[in-house]
């Protein structure tokens, strides 16, 4: 089966970044290494070389809509359970972060390039970007709320400095005024072939290196809310607000499965907020979604 395959992939992938840790074939500062890699280059050069060649004017907005509109809905729940005192600030923030910023470039790029020889990628690169944007600054914006650290200009700074909104920023400037540099485009090419790989490999890494009983048992019922919660509100928003056909409805629920992205851990530590609990989210909704998106797959060829 396609989906086995993909994942089998990437999971080989991860176990090899594992196993590096293990035999200390790479060292702590080594692998920041590899990570500030994939941060600075790989993927900013994924974006920008995806998005400065694509006509975005011809996506389809819905897909957009229905890749945004099931995090907001869930977040609204989730804000206005907070307001009539049903859950407390910090379950709030770690459920709504748990939600608002996945892992689309790291873990979602590799598995659409393996995925049907990777047919949905281009558009997976393009969910990634928007929803990268998305994912920073609502993730930062709790952040800020949980420890009120930065006001104004230092908070805006914060986002417009983030090397994946700076190859947005430039990659949307390209497509829409049509700039074609084919050899800035080749030689990004090359880097952006990179991150695939290099993401997953790095999350074996992080997994390996982060992993303990206590963050699990910390992080465990906020990974399974949203392991469960968002391809429930993605299934609906589909079913009901959405007609789009049967291929971007299969492309969206498999994109709901994807795991809490990696920098929220990042996050976690510069904001000295609840690092435990978060790091626990990114790997238990990593080890989830091998399970999930499996089940996902399984739902999508029958219900469309």
């Amino acid at each position: 089966m396609e989906i086995l395959n993909s994942l089998i992939v990437i999971l080989i992938v991860a176990l090899l970044g594992m196993l590096s840790r293990k035999m200390r074939i790479f060292s702590s500062e080594q692998i920041k290494i590899i990570s500030s890699f994939v941060y600075y280059f790989a993927l900013p050069s994924l974006f920008f070389v995806s998005l400065s060649n694509t006509d975005l004017l011809s996506i389809d907005y819905k897909v957009f809509l229905g890749s945004v509109l099931p995090i907001f809905i869930l977040l609204l729940a989730l804000y206005a359970l907070k307001s009539f005192n049903v859950v407390s600030k910090d379950n709030f923030i770690l459920l709504s972060l748990s939600i608002c910023f996945g892992s689309n470039a790291f873990f979602g790029v590799a598995f659409f390039e393996t995925l049907y020889g990777g047919k949905w990628l281009s558009i997976a690169i393009l969910m990634a970007s928007i929803l990268g944007l998305t994912g920073i600054v609502l993730s930062l914006i709790y952040f800020e709320y949980a420890n009120k650290k930065d006001k104004g200009w230092t908070f805006f700074l914060k986002i417009i400095k983030n090397p994946l909104i700076i190859s947005l920023f430039l990659g949307v400037l390209c497509s829409f005024f049509r700039i074609r540099l084919e050899v800035v485009t080749n030689a990004l090419s090359l880097l952006g072939k990179t991150a695939g790989g290099l993401a997953i490999f790095s999350l074996g890494i992080f997994i390996y290196d982060n992993f303990s009983l206590q963050s699990v048992k910390k992080a465990f019922l906020y990974s399974i809310f949203r392991s469960l919660a968002l391809p429930i509100s993605t299934y609906l928003v589909i079913l009901f607000c959405m007609d789009i056909n049967n291929e971007l409805r299969r492309f969206l629920l498999l994109q709901s499965g994807i795991p809490a992205a990696i920098s929220l851990a990042v996050f976690a530590e510069r904001y000295e907020y609840k690092l435990a609990e978060i790091t626990g989210i990114v790997i238990i909704t990593s080890i989830l979604s091998f399970i999930g998106l499996f089940i996902l797959f399984i739902i999508s060829e029958v219900a469309f």
